[in-house]
């Protein structure tokens, strides 16, 4: 079996497992991560920044994180939205931004280099491929969205994971 046939079928089999058991996909998603995103060609590496996984492996219903400035967690905020998407079957995440223009800047600067690097992730987006809406295999769904016109708009979405990146910057 080739390198890719094997990718392809760990991948698959993670799918299938974490179908059986969202607690135990989002149990193993810094795991996930490290397999199967990569930064400047190589394979996404928590080094320096060892606190990462358990962020990331939390199950916990709600998860603040309170930081300084530049220390990585909006870019893991990101590979966790995909790593989801890419992990779990019909999942759909949206991650909101307090602005549009916030979103459109995160998907370009983020999200886009995050897909593009990402053999299994690029092979996975199907469908609709927008800066503000992502599909990967037949049912998960990335939205990326401002949170000023969520909060004016009826947004009717069947969301399985919610992520507020920036919410000191709302302004109401």
């Amino acid at each position: 079996m080739g390198q890719v046939q094997k990718s392809v079928f760990r991948n698959h089999f993670l799918r299938l497992k974490a179908g059986a058991s969202q607690a135990t996909a989002l149990s193993e998603v810094s795991r996930w991560i490290t397999d199967n995103t990569f930064l400047a060609g190589r394979h996404y590496s928590y080094r320096h920044h060892e606190y990462q996984p358990r962020i990331l492996d939390s199950t916990a219903r709600e998860v603040v994180v309170r930081k300084c400035s530049q220390v990585g967690i909006s870019e893991l905020a990101v590979r966790k939205a995909l790593a989801l998407c890419g992990m779990i079957k019909d999942f759909t995440v949206i991650y909101t931004l307090p602005t549009a223009t916030f979103c459109l800047g995160a998907g370009k600067d983020a999200g886009e280099p995050v897909i593009n690097e990402s053999p299994y992730l690029s092979e996975m987006l199907t469908g609709t491929d927008s800066i503000e809406v992502k599909q990967f295999g037949y049912g998960s769904f990335l939205y990326l969205k401002g949170r000023r016109r969520v909060m004016r708009q009826s947004v009717s979405l069947p969301i399985f994971w919610c992520m507020m990146n920036s919410t000191s910057a709302i302004l109401w």
